[in-house]
């Protein structure tokens, strides 16, 4: 399942990012799409099966893949507007500039999609205790946030004498 994991979620971030070629139409219906699928099939676990098992399932690689998510979004929309509002430039030069900023995003994406995929794969169905995959899922999400918050931070004082 870890290969299929792979294949399926990068499948959708790298799709998600290139819908953004249409003026971002294509972006935004893969982002409803997916948040609509998620969504539906949440709430079904929830009440038709045993939410226990879904949720310690989940609980682990939830973070990395949703967020992995809304970033490839985001740099799908970044194609889009370059698209939308080309500024002074042409539009194709501004969309080979929108995916050369947006290039990092999606390729971050990427790996922490692949990171939530041996997260699923490995850990996810292992027979452990609920309990201890929600604390792994909270930890993974607050380690997130805070790499989300620091990571890639520069010295304003730096930045300012130029280095």
């Amino acid at each position: 399942m870890f290969c299929f994991y792979i294949y399926n979620n990068i499948g959708i971030d790298f799709m998600t990012f290139a819908g953004g070629i249409l003026g971002g139409l294509g972006t935004i219906f893969f982002m409803v799409f997916n948040g609509v699928h998620i969504g539906a099939a949440t709430g079904y676990a929830h009440y038709a099966c045993r939410p226990d098992t879904f949720y310690s399932f989940v609980a682990g690689h939830s973070s990395f893949e949703l967020i992995a998510a809304v970033i490839s979004g985001t740099a799908g929309m970044v194609l889009g507007m370059a698209i939308l509002k080309p500024g002074r430039k042409t539009r194709r030069q501004a969309v080979v500039d929108a995916g050369r900023s947006a290039l990092p995003l999606i390729l971050g994406a990427a790996s922490m999609t692949f990171l939530a995929a041996c997260i699923e794969g490995f850990w996810s169905a292992q027979p452990l205790e609920p309990l201890l995959k929600y604390a792994v899922g909270v930890l993974f999400w607050i380690l997130l946030g805070l790499y989300l918050v620091f990571a890639g931070r520069v010295d304003g004082a730096k930045v300012a004498d130029g280095y």
